[in-house]
């Protein structure tokens, strides 16, 4: 499938919400974000404007972190709105800070400011952690119908520069998606009293893809795919993955109970223990994490698997190549045969709930193109987690990639579809066309756009903004 034609599909994934004709402003339903792949680095992130200033730029998505931190000189040289959130205060309580900071500058700015609530920011990729204080700002935010809001008090952290090593060279920071009540679908969730719970479209290289957060009703063709979403629970493990949180915190991470993994039809062979959480260690278990670009197991379970896949491969003549790190199982991919799904390799199955429930990975998933002809299994040795404890299979962004992922928070359910590449029509381009009006040129170009210009261009809005605001 073209790039542009995978891209037009994957900005087609809309919520509508009731819009009235009334001079009254419409209550959002639901709200959109755009996200990007950065192909140096494999990191998703998305664009966010906040402070009085409307400072612009992009974070990281985490889907484990905890909250909003950055560093950015533009956003420090305009935060004339921002506010420090103190310590024994209802904002501290709900961010559930760690301690208080002193810090006795005159004027105070924003990363120094006198007995403030604080917290660890971890950087996932590089395990740096900084201790710093919690402030508050105004974040602004585009509903799916386009029009803009303000959410007044978002809590976030400004961040010591260092955590910025190792990001995706477009943006400042991270912002988290965890399972907290300062994380962002919580506070959109408690600030315009919609359902918490968010959907997600990872784009692959050279696309674009869509996080809504919210609810509301999928515009054609996801009613369609939507009916066929299979279900199962979020579950909590007992015990933080990240070590610098309070003792008896649940981890702030999003877990599924994989029952077994198959290739093909056949099991993998391997202590089955390790697919569950020790309740008093909170080793183990399957998590689902955007940070990671590629899935890491157990080292029991990558060889089992890769045993089993090399196995399926040779029996449709696929020939294995030396390995290329940090792959372990290559093939010269003049032996692959391709697929509406990608490169035709065997199938991967995480088995949930049930053996009828399962999430399958196909060769656009499964595979990684590393050279003009060697593919290699996108499945790679997960190591040890210096900060918590180590979890057997950790999800990472290359599976999730093309897939449409309803996280329910409130109802501690995963939605998920089957490989989107199944959906895509020849008829998906010519119809974004005619939705928006635009020429892909045009489209191009709003590429670079602001957020407003975005939401114009894609839900095909009236040209009068209305900004609204909601105090938290």
């Amino acid at each position: 499938m073209a790039p542009s034609t995978l891209s037009i599909f994957l900005f087609s994934l809309l919520l509508l919400s009731p819009f009235s004709n009334s001079q009254s402003p419409p209550k959002p339903q639901a709200f959109i974000f755009p996200i990007k792949k950065d192909v140096t680095t494999n990191q998703y992130y998305t664009t966010i404007q906040i402070g009085s200033s409307a400072t612009t730029f992009n974070v990281v998505i985490d889907l484990g972190g905890k909250f909003l931190w950055f560093n950015s000189l533009d956003y420090f040289n305009a935060a004339s709105s921002y506010r420090p959130i103190l310590c024994g205060t209802q904002q501290c309580r709900i961010a559930n800070g760690v301690g208080c900071v002193f810090c006795f500058l005159s004027p105070p700015v924003p990363g120094c400011t006198n007995n403030t609530c604080s917290d660890y920011a971890l950087n996932p990729f590089t395990g740096t952690q900084g201790y710093s204080g919690l402030g508050q700002d105004v974040l602004r935010v585009y509903s799916t119908r386009g029009d803009q809001y303000r959410v007044n008090d978002f809590p976030f952290q400004f961040s010591d520069p260092v955590l910025r090593e190792g990001l995706a060279s477009p943006t400042a920071g991270l912002i988290g998606l965890g399972r907290t009540r300062i994380s962002l679908q919580a506070q959109l969730a408690s600030a315009f009293k919609i359902r918490q719970k968010f959907a997600l479209c990872l784009p692959s290289s050279g696309n674009d893809g869509n996080m809504i957060i919210g609810q509301g009703a999928y515009s054609s063709p996801f009613p369609e795919i939507s009916k066929s979403l299979l279900s199962t629970p979020l579950i909590r493990n007992p015990v933080s993955t990240f070590g610098n949180e309070q003792i008896g915190n649940l981890t702030v991470e999003y877990f599924i109970d994989v029952k077994s993994i198959r290739v093909g039809d056949r099991t993998l062979s391997f202590n089955k223990t390790l697919l569950s959480i020790d309740k008093s260690t909170g080793a183990g278990g399957t998590s689902i994490r955007t940070v990671r670009p590629y899935t890491g197991l157990h080292r029991s379970i990558l060889n089992a698997l890769i045993k089993e896949f090399v196995e399926a491969a040779a029996s449709k003549n696929i020939t294995r190549v030396a390995s290329v790190a940090p792959f372990e199982a290559c093939f010269d991919s003049k032996t692959v045969g391709s697929s509406k799904t990608g490169p035709d390799v065997p199938t991967i199955d995480l088995v949930l709930q049930s053996k009828n429930i399962y999430w399958r990975f196909y060769g656009s998933n499964s595979m990684v193109r590393v050279s003009n002809d060697v593919i290699c299994l996108a499945f790679v040795d997960g190591g040890s987690n210096l900060t918590g404890p180590t979890t057997s299979v950790v999800v990472g962004g290359h599976q999730l990639e093309n897939h449409l992922l309803e996280f329910d928070v409130a109802a501690s359910r995963l939605r998920f579809s089957s490989s989107l590449l199944f959906h895509v029509v020849a008829s998906a381009f010519p119809l974004r066309l005619i939705h928006t009006g635009k020429t892909t040129a045009e489209w191009q170009a709003t590429e670079e756009a602001s957020l407003m210009t975005m939401a114009e261009w894609v839900f095909g809005v009236l040209d009068n903004e209305t900004e609204h605001s909601s105090q938290i």
